[in-house]
């Protein structure tokens, strides 16, 4: 049976059925369940986004120089758990495939985003994609009215992946020098380690998995002097959080339990990712990078940064002190609900939101509530949806987990639409 609704069939005059906001891992997971399940035709698709399919999630991983994924093989953006194996088979890349301890090998970055690239290929989903940012979402009974920076659009359902946008954490003493432009953090799009010069001297923020990486990636160079700055004891876990959230059913009951959008799912989370973790193949590198003295650490915090010129000076609270051409802070993220989208959701939106700004979405559908309890025509996937998810909902498997449930929720509702459309 032909699945797929067309625009014209329904009561609602829409420029496209699904409006994807955010170009990711998420979105583009989305997009390809949605025309793989043949719910709908492409041009009844649109994704926003401004940078280019998976080019933020891309640009992040060069900018922290990770090399190599830590989830394993089966994490990715197709259906088929073994596509991705299947794809270095047939292109003799199985030496792209990194051993683990636990569970499957564990792809490069580099075969990661070839076969992710050739996904969208295959899927055209280059030519669905809108060159813009999202800026507003109006819901209504019938359909979402996005406001982008190309113009609105007018979709019957719209599907949030989009990540922490802009919200990631300085510490205290960071604020003024980072308005000046000389202390950055390594998730801004501006910050750019090939730009380092090879003789500088580079401070990095920080003691976990993208300090560490940051860190080895730039000693790399012999006349470079690079200083870790980490306060705590090093943290080593394979994954994020523990592999029984993996499974999203018995652990994730212990989330669901409590009431939606609540500080104590948000708590539940928190507690249970391994944040500032790092797995021990990127211990075992920044240890031999420590042993050959090619990165210095210093385990005390910095308190004070000041601008010598066209350097910083790093005080730090043992009273060393040290001169810098570049400081990068490597220290996370803010909140997922405090990107400039949510935000804006948040004070102007008739959806409705909870402990810190955290979306009330529905535990089988990830779909947005309304104030008056009504699920909306907004989906959310992504590190948004951690609350329903848990710790691993921002992750590769996040996604494919959120797409089971938007997706299976979708190809009912469109099959509803369909038919009232007939009567």
């Amino acid at each position: 049976m032909d699945r797929r609704m067309s625009m014209t069939e329904t009561n609602t005059d829409t420029d496209t059925v699904v409006t994807i906001v955010g170009g990711g891992v998420h979105g583009v997971h989305l997009a390809v369940r949605l025309l793989q399940a043949d719910l709908i035709d492409r041009h009844e698709l649109r994704i926003v986004d401004p940078a280019g399919l998976l080019e933020s999630f891309r640009r992040k991983c060069r900018q922290c120089g990770m090399v190599e994924f830590r989830s394993p093989l089966v994490h990715h953006v197709a259906t088929d758990p073994f596509s991705l194996r299947d794809f270095a088979r047939a292109r003799g890349r199985e030496n792209e495939l990194c051993p683990t301890t636990v569970g499957a090998e564990r792809p490069t970055a580099s075969l990661f985003f070839d076969h992710a690239e050739w996904l969208c290929d295959r899927y055209d989903l280059e030519s669905v994609r809108l060159d813009a940012r999202a800026t507003d979402i109006e819901e209504a009974r019938r359909s979402v009215e996005i406001e982008t920076t190309q113009g609105r659009i007018a979709s019957q359902w719209c599907l949030l992946a989009v990540g922490h946008g802009h919200s990631f954490t300085y510490p205290e003493w960071a604020t003024e020098l980072v308005s000046a432009r000389s202390v950055t953090h390594v998730w801004d799009p501006a910050f750019d380690p090939d730009a380092i010069g090879e003789t500088s001297s580079v401070g990095i923020v920080g003691g976990g998995i993208t300090a560490a990486q940051l860190a080895t990636t730039l000693a790399q160079l012999p006349g470079r002097d690079v200083v870790l700055f980490a306060r705590s004891p090093f943290y080593v876990e394979t994954l994020e959080a523990s592999t029984d959230w993996m499974h999203f059913s018995g652990v994730t009951e212990r989330l669901h339990a409590h009431p939606p959008a609540s500080q104590a799912r948000e708590e539940l989370v928190a507690d249970a990712r391994y944040d500032g973790a790092m797995p021990p193949y990127v211990f075992r590198r920044l240890r031999r990078a420590l042993e050959q003295e090619r990165i210095e650490l210093e385990r005390s915090e910095i308190t004070v940064a000041t601008e010598a010129g066209s350097t910083v000076v790093a005080t730090c609270r043992d009273g060393s002190a040290f001169c810098l051409d570049e400081l990068v802070c490597a220290t996370g993220f803010g909140s997922p609900y405090d990107g400039k989208l949510f935000r804006h959701l948040r004070q102007q939106s008739t959806l409705r939101t909870g402990y810190r700004g955290a979306p009330v979405l529905d535990d089988d559908t990830l779909r947005w509530r309304r104030q008056d309890g009504t699920p909306s025509r907004v989906a959310v996937s992504g590190v948004a949806a951690q609350q329903v998810l848990g710790p691993f909902a921002r992750n590769v498997i996040g996604a494919r987990r959120a797409g089971e449930l938007i997706v299976g929720f979708l190809e009912s509702e469109l099959d509803v639409g369909k038919q009232e459309a007939r009567l």
